[in-house]
């Protein structure tokens, strides 16, 4: 019974606080929000099943993925921030908007909105955005946010965290979610209390809840530690990210149009242009997801197979 009512308050307060939107920066850091379209067209329902019927053909096939598109505007709804996708088809916005928006993706044919909650001075990701006249389908979307814990309810995993203060989050704990202090001392739901400053990273669902990866409280920096990792591709999910075997195990790898990749010469390569069992070696800063590389140096190509003799 008290968990329920527990559990009624946090949404109660998500949903008084979540609907209050707004523009003003109050000295945060910017909001980002990022991502990568990987098709677009004018599209009807018909072509958009073949879209992905073909989309999955293709992946069975190759595991690069299919080419992007630039010059599409990426908009924020009732702003003026906007912008165009790259020649690889990534786009970043910043600015001082959060709370509940509509994001607008424009060009080639598409004319389509996605409605999210931008979190107040953190970052919300879209990876693989594909667009079909206005209809959009988007393959995973992360978020990395921090703010005071204002809500627990251990019984029923969940939390709710205010983004900047400002915008509420309604966060449950999965039970891979790792919580560690801002020591790096494992921690438990039950010895988490409101008031607390959580930093969350994590991906948000068709309902709007933060599915958690990783949560630190009270973190006492926000400068991401930088790190590197030596391995060979096993999966290739060009351009937004590949996937790294290495001595401490899988290692994800994203990738935004600012990572340089080199081959062995030092020569600029593509993501399309890496093959799968190529040793690289890879800069960058640690996040809950894995690696976000600066760079990206193929130590050597894959082997060739001995033919039989």
């Amino acid at each position: 019974m008290h968990s329920t009512k527990r559990a009624v308050s946090i949404l109660a307060l998500l949903a008084l606080v979540a609907g209050c939107g707004g523009s003003s920066g109050g000295g945060r850091s910017p909001t980002i929000v990022a991502g990568n379209v990987t098709s677009a067209s004018a599209g009807t329902a018909a072509r958009s099943v073949l879209r992905r019927l073909w989309q999955l053909a293709a992946s069975w096939w190759s595991s690069q993925a299919i080419a992007q598109v630039p010059g599409i505007t990426v908009a924020i709804a009732g702003s003026n921030n906007a912008g165009l996708t790259d020649e690889q088809g990534f786009f970043r916005l910043e600015g001082n908007q959060f709370g509940p928006v509509s994001l607008l993706f424009t060009g080639n044919g598409a004319n389509a909105s996605l409605p999210v909650t931008l979190p107040a001075g953190g970052e919300l990701d879209l990876l693989n955005v594909a667009l079909s006249g206005s209809d959009i389908e988007v393959g995973e979307e992360r978020i990395h946010f921090s703010g005071p814990i204002t809500g627990i309810d251990c019984q029923n995993n969940l939390l709710q965290v205010l983004s900047g203060e400002t915008v509420a989050f309604r966060v449950r704990l999965q039970s891979g979610t790792v919580i560690v202090d801002d020591n790096g001392t494992p921690l438990s739901c039950t010895a988490l209390f409101a008031g607390r400053n959580a930093d969350v990273q994590g991906t948000v669902n068709s309902q709007g809840d933060v599915l958690a990866l990783a949560i630190t409280v009270n973190p006492t920096s926000t400068t991401a530690a930088s790190v590197t990792a030596d391995g060979s591709i096993v999966t290739l999910e060009c351009p937004a990210g590949l996937e790294l075997s290495a001595t401490q195990g899988n290692v994800q790898v994203s990738l935004s149009s600012s990572t340089q990749i080199k081959d062995t010469g030092g020569q600029s390569l593509q993501c399309t242009q890496l093959l799968l069992g190529d040793a690289v070696h890879v800069e960058g800063t640690q996040t809950g997801f894995g690696i976000d590389a600066s760079e990206i140096d193929r130590v050597g190509p894959t082997p060739t197979p001995t033919p039989a003799s």
